[in-house]
């Protein structure tokens, strides 16, 4: 995956599962350690876009969207 569409992956993931009213996609991003100081995507961030990447096919039952 293209560094930037890794980045765009793990803020569009931090804003789907933070307080986006309380702090930033990309603070909450660097919290979690998926982006460095600097901004730049960690191993983790990789590992978190590579996971989520694989669930692209996953159906929505086992999602949690009845």
């Amino acid at each position: 995956m293209k560094t930037d569409g890794t980045k765009a992956t793990i803020l569009h993931f931090a804003r789907y599962i933070g307080r986006t009213d309380v702090r930033t996609p990309t603070l909450i991003a660097r919290r979690r350690g998926w982006l460095d100081s600097r901004g730049e995507v960690t191993q983790d961030g990789k590992a978190l876009a590579d996971a989520l990447g694989e669930q692209t096919a996953t159906r929505t039952v086992f999602r949690g969207n009845f």
